[in-house]
């Protein structure tokens, strides 16, 4: 008996999906397009209306795709995969990055309107194109250790965020703190004290002896000339342009608020990697063998390429790390 497939497109949003059957060989759909509710009720709906479909038009095969939008597809990727309703007719889960269905919407019709239906009727249209990516997606384990660890890409870049608008609020203040550098970091625990709790006109009336004072205590004794420093911080004060009080109180205040900012996401991301240490603690972990690799930068790694027998060779891993040159060639020109 000869191969019949049945390809359906889905348009996946977090409220809804809707759904496009066609068969490849008429280019027609097998029925109307509809849509269901994107939960658990919906899924097994829609997963009950393909199971009728394929077994009244002795479908043997069947092709779903859908575009990777946010997280809104998984579940129901999953549901699809898992289903044992579906099992029979080996499905092939085909994943699209969005850009590569919104190209092909344009070459089907470049004044076409938008709707969910055309959007699931053009993803059943890739797939009848062929020519379709590999898309992997990674187990429940891996998936897991993704979240934590792509979370922990975000926090840290938030971190970064703050600490240049801190930086950049402490101009506005202080203008010469950065070039006299009174302390050797200026979102040190001594220097973030003096910059969030007293204001610039607060800073300039303490004497010398109270200064050094200050920042002994706040710098738990660890300065070895308390005095030099703050001769430094009042040589700041003094080159600083000068601030009006109500802007030195304003900045003042979002600075302390900013220390309060950074210092979360600094204890928040302590918790991730004590997380992300203990998921990765019992999966063999060649990659610290690499001086200078902990188990938080690895687990990272890892969860990004997944099962390593995916990639053919050295080359496709490379190409997927973003790791190598992309050929542009057009008449005697090539780069």
């Amino acid at each position: 008996m000869s191969e019949r497939i049945l390809i359906v497109g889905c348009d996946v949003h977090q409220e809804t999906i809707c759904i496009c059957p066609v068969d490849p060989d008429s280019d027609h759909p097998v029925m109307a397009p509809f849509t269901v509710s994107n939960d658990h009720f919906g899924a097994q709906e829609a997963i009950q209306t393909l199971h009728h479909l394929l077994s009244t038009h002795a479908y043997t095969s069947l092709v779903v795709g859908m575009e990777a939008t946010s997280f809104f597809w998984l579940p129901f990727y999953r549901a699809v995969e898992q289903s044992p309703l579906l099992a029979p007719f080996h499905p092939r889960l085909v994943l699209f990055n969005p850009k590569l269905v919104a190209h092909f919407k344009k070459g089907l019709d470049l004044r076409a309107e938008k709707t969910d239906d055309r959007d699931a009727r053009a993803i059943a249209e890739r797939l009848r194109f062929g020519h379709l990516p590999a898309a992997s997606v990674p187990d429940d384990f891996w998936q897991a250790l993704r979240r934590l660890t792509r979370y922990r890409y975000h926090l840290v870049h938030d971190l970064a965020r703050e600490k240049v608008r801190f930086l950049a609020y402490l101009f506005l203040k202080l203008s010469a703190w950065q070039q006299v550098q009174p302390t050797s970091d200026p979102l040190g625990a001594t220097s973030m004290a003096l910059l969030t709790e007293f204001t610039a006109d607060e800073l300039a009336q303490m004497s010398l002896a109270a200064l050094a004072d200050l920042i002994a205590r706040r710098g738990r004794h660890a300065f070895d000339d308390p005095v030099a420093v703050a001769r430094k911080v009042q040589e700041a004060l003094r080159r600083s342009y000068p601030v009006a009080p109500e802007l030195d109180e304003a900045v003042t205040f979002s600075l302390a608020a900013m220390r309060d900012h950074i210092q979360f996401l600094e204890r928040l991301l302590q918790r991730l990697d004590r997380e992300i240490a203990r998921q990765i603690a019992d999966v063999p972990n060649p990659l610290q063998t690499v001086s200078g690799l902990g188990p938080v930068i690895s687990a990272g790694s890892l969860a990004e390429v997944g099962d390593i027998r995916r990639f053919p060779d050295h080359p496709q891993l490379a190409a997927y790390a973003g790791l190598t040159w992309k050929r542009s060639q057009s008449g005697r020109f090539e780069a």
